[in-house]
């Protein structure tokens, strides 16, 4: 039973901050006060934007609350801003690399635990022991030095809204009459006094101390999750439970107050959405700027309009093993994972890892709320994932300790700089069909030497396909070890590299080889639609001869229109990737190993140089801006039409259950993959009413994980609400769906990307 505190916390997120205008605090800000600022090193100016956002960014304590913080505006989807720190021909020389002031990446959890164990304090010792080092050199290089000093700057700015926070809430306390409330003010100050200045010396300063953390850290640009929160914190909730300072509910209010604090930044209604300030999204981290790629990754383009826009990248993931390979579940994993399910917030996403120890009462907790239609958690399958992790080389120790990022890829927390690039699979297979040109640009994208009827096998079709992707990897490995290092000339990270380890030891930026691991992953993405078009060709061109090449090409030139006959025929009588065939898996688990045998060999011939170069299948949200770049595939998709998320079977052709999905999945080698693979099912809410519909769902997580699956979401969603949602927003505030990579408030979503949910639970098994 939640307490009034949080039944009023929860109204007043519904009520107010999701649905009131929030200011975009920082864009006309900057630090140029004097000309003198102008000639600090880039680094330094950037540690003094960090500076200047704690020490002026908007300040309030709310009703209630108990944990405090106010971070900035922004999003994903619709923007980054601080205060100007760079000069415009620094920005202009940037450019050319397509690097900018707001190529701020995130994605990577910060090492949090650092800050809650060590403080501030803490982490100032450790620099000034390298900077100490480095004055002893016979000749220190400067700019170790001014890296060292922008950690410095960054790391104690935070302390700066802490202090500013100490003395709202003493102020707050000398003013309410409440003498309750008074005590609960007089208590924020004390804490905002000691962390995260100190180390954390109870649960209520742990909580605090991470937010702090991540205000700063999410409002000076670095949007990057939390990671395994139960394990981190666990330990000071424990020590205040056993020494009587602390009662569960106790705990439940401190834990529901901090769970809403990550959840304000919510903006649900459409017209308070800044579109001015969307920035194009920065996935590779620097670019050729001859390069042609076919993926065009603008956030507010109309075909995606809105889908990130309450995209913050901050997921936590709970549950799992420890290092030591023990079970890590523990109360306080209970705690978070109940008090957000009441929240219902769509930030932060929540993830659980389960595994052969999870108790069966986490099972349980997570199908209840699974079945209301959230999405969330996503479940992760610790067998199978960590088996990925040890095939890429790391210790088993650190692999058992693997998090994710702020969708669901998957990583070492606090030690791994992260990135990727899309490799569209249907865009490949395209290119063969048309020699190199898109259908929806008609521009020539691709070298391809042949006529699509040229081929005379299928397996010479096939090799050609396969042929093109291999190089579109190899460029992209070649691009990113050229332009990376532009980055740090234009937007370094220096809080963030305060709290992730290996940056101080190394002096390096987290983003310039700074972090223990470097992970660079190709993304494939449209797996489903490239399986099941390669399979229609095979089927009608090569082995039953029913169809020439070229009248499967015109038909996808024409959009299908005059060739509605065959659409429907490769609708229906070809074999679909997710209903455990065997004819259409087998092509998806040989493209999977023909790609991962060549990403091998990047990675044993080192040509990644410091990155390790991973592999991962998913779309995120972008299934349905994907889609619209890519014209009518073999497969009788049409042209624009959104592909499947993640590597889901395509929209309406699983016909055959959700264990048969499952198995689909679970034929592909995914230990290859380790950066993650997710298949996102919908079940029909009808079947999972009451006890038995629990035991149903708990039946289908065991199923996937005992079939070595990675990651599944599983959703019990209903047609009739969504379509009621449509015409009485109003009514269905709190209605989740899964979009990819987090959630989003169903009313929040446009019309055409509503439809395309609507159209995904129609066919729900």
């Amino acid at each position: 039973m939640s307490s009034n505190r949080m039944k009023n916390i929860k109204q007043r997120l519904f009520d107010k901050e999701y649905v009131c205008k929030k200011e975009w605090w920082g864009y006309d800000k900057s630090i140029f006060s004097c000309e003198e600022v102008k000639e600090y090193p880039l680094v330094i100016r950037k540690a003094l934007a960090i500076e200047y956002t704690m020490r002026y960014m908007p300040a309030e304590i709310k009703p209630d609350e108990l944990i405090v913080g106010m971070r900035t505006q922004g999003s994903a989807g619709l923007g980054r801003v601080m205060p100007e720190y760079a000069l415009p021909e620094e920005e202009d020389a940037a450019a050319k690399y397509s690097f900018s002031s707001q190529s701020i990446w995130g994605h990577s959890p910060a090492k949090f635990q650092t800050i809650v164990d060590k403080g501030i304090a803490g982490i100032c010792m450790e620099i000034d022991e390298k900077i100490a080092e480095l004055m002893q050199s016979p000749e220190p290089v400067i700019e170790e030095l001014n890296f060292y000093q922008a950690l410095r700057i960054s790391i104690q700015a935070v302390q700066e809204l802490a202090d500013r926070y100490a003395r709202l809430a003493f102020a707050e306390a000398k003013k309410t009459p409440d003498p309750v409330r008074k005590k609960e003010l007089l208590d924020i100050a004390r804490v905002c006094s000691n962390v995260p200045r100190n180390k954390a010396n109870s649960f209520h300063e742990s909580l605090q101390s991470v937010f702090f953390l991540y205000c700063a850290l999410h409002s000076t640009m670095d949007f990057v999750p939390l990671g395994r929160v139960d394990q981190f914190l666990y330990p000071y909730y424990k020590k205040d439970i056993d020494n009587n300072v602390l009662t569960e509910d106790q705990a439940h209010d401190l834990v529901g107050s901090w769970i809403a604090k990550f959840a304000e930044v919510t903006q649900v209604l459409q017209q308070h959405w800044e579109v001015k300030r969307a920035t194009k999204y920065d996935f590779s981290g620097g670019s050729d700027p001859d390069a042609i790629s076919s993926f065009v990754s603008q956030n507010d383009s109309k075909e995606n309009y809105g889908v990130a826009a309450n995209n913050v990248l901050n997921n936590i993931i709970l549950g799992g093993m420890t290092p030591d390979g023990e079970c890590a579940v523990n109360d306080l994993t209970y705690i978070i994972l109940e008090e957000w399910a009441y929240l219902e917030p769509i930030t932060p996403v929540v993830s659980v890892r389960f595994n052969d120890q999870t108790p069966e009462k986490l099972f349980k907790m997570s199908a209840e709320i699974l079945r209301k239609g959230s999405g969330e958690p996503a479940i992760y399958n610790d067998n199978a994932i960590i088996e990925g992790f040890l095939k890429l080389g790391i210790p088993l120790e650190v692999a058992r300790n693997y998090s994710n990022d702020g969708c669901w890829e998957l990583l070492i927390p606090g030690e791994t700089f992260f990135s990727f690039d899309f490799v569209e699979l249907g865009q490949m297979l395209e290119y063969v069909l048309t020699k190199g040109v898109s259908l929806v640009r008609g521009t020539l994208e691709a070298d391809v030497s042949k006529k699509p009827e040229e081929y005379k096998t299928f397996p010479e079709f096939y090799n050609a396909f396969i042929c093109i992707v291999k190089n579109r990897i190899d460029d992209l490995v070649k691009t990113k070890v050229q332009y990376y290092k532009y980055r740090y000339t234009i937007a370094p990270s220096p809080l963030l590299s305060a709290v992730m380890d290996n940056c101080i030891e190394k002096g390096n930026d987290a983003y310039t080889g700074g972090a223990k691991y470097n992970l660079y992953t190709m993304m494939l993405t449209e797996a489903s639609t490239c399986i099941d078009s390669l399979a229609v060709i095979k089927k009608f061109v090569f082995e039953d001869a029913t169809m020439e090449m070229n009248t499967i090409v015109e038909a996808c030139k024409n959009n299908f229109h005059g060739y509605e006959n065959l659409r429907q025929m490769v609708l229906n009588e070809c074999p679909k990737y997710g209903n455990d065939e065997d004819y259409v898996d087998e092509i998806g688990v040989k493209i999977l190993k023909d790609i991962s045998e060549h990403v091998k060999k990047i990675n044993e011939d080192k040509k990644g140089e410091i990155f390790t170069i991973g592999l991962g299948i998913g779309t995120f949200e972008h299934y349905q801006q994907l889609g619209y770049g890519l014209g009518a595939s073999p497969d009788g998709r049409c042209m624009h039409d959104a592909v499947a998320s993640n590597f889901s079977p395509s929209i309406g052709v699983d016909l055959a259950g959700p264990t048969a999905a499952i198995n689909s999945i679970a034929k592909m080698n995914l230990n290859d993959f380790p950066t993650g693979c997710m298949l996102d099912l919908q079940i029909n809410s009808n079947e999972v009413k009451g006890e038995e519909g629990i035991g149903r769902m708990i039946a289908l997580m065991k199923a996937f994980m005992a079939l070595g699956g990675q990651i599944i979401t599983l959703a019990g969603v209903n047609e009739a609400d969504m379509l009621d949602a449509q015409i009485h927003p109003e009514k269905h505030r709190n209605l989740r769906v899964r979009i990819g990579g987090f959630s989003a408030y169903f009313i929040s979503l446009t019309k055409e990307h509503q439809d395309i949910m609507i159209q995904r639970v129609k066919h729900s098994v």
